[in-house]
């Protein structure tokens, strides 16, 4: 028999009435948070995160809370065994207009070997006289500079007389500038410390330049003499 007149009210639903555990993800509309599903890539730049701002809860997108490094990671070089160069050859290009290569633990296999460096256009290393560059240097053992300098060179000299003693080592930095553009020569400025053949601590910095108008993608450093027998080159875009 049905009911007449107004049907009853049922009882509101309280939190007793509702079994621990009974209501699964299954059941829970797609709008909910529930956690199931893990992330397992970084966020799109439209994904969202939800916060507080003054116990208002809010959506947020993830563009508007990334980090954007100034320095990006493009390649590693590491030389475990003596090697006659390093060349760097890939990442190279337009996408940046700084580059910078970051040169921890370089050893020569040779003392009084000095650094230089050559650069790749069109997948080629230049070997022409046309490079040009410029260094000062500081010693613990002395209170003057010293200044060293090449015009019209086969290389770009970085530094000079390493120690072969592995306890030494060169560390410090190489940065390229529009290294695509082709209307400008491409340069590099350079820092760095080392220990010289004669057991002292060096300090260097220094410029050079490849005299041609003509893209440049790719660098090769090498010794005046011997091999480069260990270290890391790291080779970073700078936004």
């Amino acid at each position: 028999m049905g009911y007449v007149g107004k049907k009853p009210t049922a009882a509101p639903l309280t939190a007793s009435d509702v079994t621990d555990g009974i209501i699964s993800n299954a059941k829970l509309a797609q709008d909910v948070i529930s956690a199931e599903t893990a992330l397992t890539s970084a966020p799109a730049d439209t994904d969202e995160f939800l916060l507080s701002d003054a116990g208002t809860l809010k959506r947020i997108d993830y563009s508007l809370i990334k980090s954007d490094p100034t320095h990006v990671l493009l390649s590693t070089t590491t030389v475990s065994s003596a090697v006659a160069e390093v060349d760097i050859t890939s990442n190279i290009d337009s996408t940046y207009s700084h580059y910078k290569i970051m040169m921890t633990n370089v050893l020569s296999s040779t003392d009084g070997a000095n650094l230089q460096l050559r650069f790749f256009q069109g997948g080629t290393v230049d070997t022409g006289s046309i490079y040009d560059h410029a260094y000062d240097r500081l010693r613990n053992s002395s209170t003057t500079a010293s200044i060293s300098t090449g015009t019209d060179a086969s290389f770009i000299g970085i530094s000079d007389s390493l120690d072969s003693q592995s306890s030494g080592g060169l560390n410090g930095t190489v940065e390229l500038f529009n290294p695509a553009d082709t209307s400008h020569n491409t340069m590099v400025k350079f820092s760095h410390v080392h220990q010289r053949n004669s057991d002292t601590l060096a300090s260097f910095r220094g410029g050079g330049r490849i005299d041609e108008a003509t893209a440049v993608d790719g660098v090769r450093f090498f010794m005046s003499s011997g091999n480069i027998s260990g270290g890391t080159f790291k080779l970073y875009g700078v936004n």
